[in-house]
């Protein structure tokens, strides 16, 4: 009986608290209802977000989000792939292929209808993501995935670059049956930003190959690249498109260039844009210095750093020679597989890894053979001693 009277006093204690949470949930029910809270209508498919600043030459297309503000409703909405938008209690508007300006005047012409257009706002909330297709030269084919309001060059660069084989001065860009011939060396190399096309959906690329029948191989520490052969085209040039300048630059400071027929030379790095190869050629980059080797009648023995514009007498100079010790007359080179030849020491050219021996002088010639007699006839008579002595 005691139980029973507790529990209709704690049942008669909440049941004043219970009917005054219910009565002010009724309250705010009806507040909120009265002072319309702004919701997104079924028309949302994902949450929106805002976008940054977009050219003003984009054109709205499937797969857009466009934010609408009609007096005291929210509504996202999405571009269908037919191109319409539909606005509940308005309709529907047709938006792709128009820029941002030219939809939300079509949209605030259909709205009026129904809503003060002085209160109704449009703006672009989220882009779309679209499929174009690459194919040729490149190291990635295929179907790919592209942002909003890309440009060739940046698809280029994510499929890893056009490939040494390929032809970057004519790359196709087929947009609706039409071809533009495209030359992205022009904006690689020099920056034609005008040429740089934003991509859109649809679009095939094609990146055709080079004729590889004849070509030049590039060689970096690591790895080599043949390049298509074309007549004039220098060592430097062959260097950008084997991608050297997007490559680690170790330094390079020298260049070696490796013929068929002709045998092998080097020169600096700073004569690479004024030498030229022929088809099958192998070039090659190194970091190590070019140096000539000076030995002979000279002060200083060894190394003396290349340069193209010096003669055999400048190398001299360099090492220090005198002119009581060596003479310029009879200078000897030895070059490559140790074959020796004798150059004019003012007029004759010298290249990379020449050893350059210096005669001595008449005078120094003749106190080495009165110095070698000298030494004959000491012998000779320590000898004669010797041999009278032991008789």
């Amino acid at each position: 009986m005691l139980f029973f009277k507790r529990c209709l006093f704690f049942v008669g204690f909440l049941l004043p608290v219970w009917a005054s949470a219910v009565t002010d949930a009724n309250q705010l029910s009806t507040y909120f209802n009265q002072t319309n809270v702004l919701q997104r209508n079924t028309e949302t498919m994902q949450p929106s977000y805002s976008e940054g600043t977009v050219d003003s030459s984009y054109k709205l297309g499937p797969g857009d989000f466009l934010d609408i503000m009609l007096e005291d409703k929210y509504l996202a909405v999405q571009v269908y792939p037919d191109g319409n938008i539909t606005i509940e209690e308005c309709g529907s508007v047709y938006v792709a292929g128009k820029t941002l300006s030219e939809a939300r005047g079509e949209i605030l012409k259909v709205v009026s209808k129904r809503y003060n257009p002085q209160y109704c706002f449009v703006q672009l909330a989220q882009l779309k993501r679209f499929i174009v297709s690459v194919m040729g030269a490149v190291p990635t084919v295929g179907q790919i995935y592209v942002a909003p309001q890309t440009r060739l060059s940046l698809l280029l660069r994510n499929v890893g670059n056009i490939l040494a084989s390929g032809n970057k001065n004519d790359v196709l860009l087929i947009r609706k049956g039409d071809t533009l011939h495209i030359d992205c060396s022009k904006i690689f190399d020099n920056g034609d930003f005008k040429n740089d096309v934003l991509l859109e959906q649809g679009d095939q690329i094609y990146v055709p190959f080079a004729d590889m029948t004849q070509s030049v191989s590039v060689l970096f520490p690591g790895f080599r690249v043949a390049v298509p052969y074309e007549k004039d085209r220098t060592v430097q040039e062959y260097f950008k498109m084997a991608g050297g300048d997007r490559y680690p630059n170790l330094g390079y400071q020298s260049v070696s260039i490796r013929g068929k027929d002709k045998g092998s030379h080097s020169i600096p790095i700073s004569e690479a844009s004024k030498e030229t190869v022929a088809a099958g050629d192998e070039i090659e980059y190194a970091v190590k210095p070019l140096l000539v080797y000076v030995g002979g009648a000279v002060a200083g023995v060894g190394r003396v750093a290349y340069d193209p514009s010096w003669h055999a007498l400048d190398y001299i100079a360099a090492a220090g020679v005198t002119t009581i010790t060596g003479s310029f007359d009879q200078v000897k080179v030895v070059r490559g597989d140790r074959k020796t030849i004798t150059v004019n020491a003012t007029g004759d050219a010298i290249y990379p890894g020449d050893y350059i021996e210096i005669p001595k002088s008449g005078y120094e010639r003749f106190k080495d053979f009165t110095l070698f007699i000298a030494s004959l006839l000491t012998v000779v008579s320590s000898a004669f001693i010797i041999y009278v002595n032991y008789k």
